[in-house]
């Protein structure tokens, strides 16, 4: 069984919501978490949009900078997006 991309934009983008929903928890700006994890606000707002596939390490330092463990930051509900291979 092929399993779609790791860019898959819906991913991406509950991803993007759920780091949003944490910093804001923290009361942080996307500046202020940018400057925590070495980064720019504007990084961090593209990663909030799902328009970039961010690295392990950052996610990493994303939840050092909120405090939270890793398994907090993948705490979305996601869809299985699976397509078949040809040969199955």
């Amino acid at each position: 069984m092929y399993v779609q991309n790791i860019t898959d934009r819906n991913f991406l983008l509950l991803l993007g919501k759920r780091i949003r929903e944490l910093r804001k928890f923290k009361k942080l700006t996307q500046e202020e978490l940018g400057f925590l994890i070495g980064n720019s606000g504007k990084q961090i707002g593209r990663i909030e949009r799902g328009e970039h596939n961010v690295t392990t390490s950052m996610i990493y330092a994303i939840s050092l900078a909120l405090d939270v463990c890793m398994k907090d930051i993948f705490d979305f509900e996601t869809t299985k997006n699976r397509v078949k291979n040809q040969n199955e």
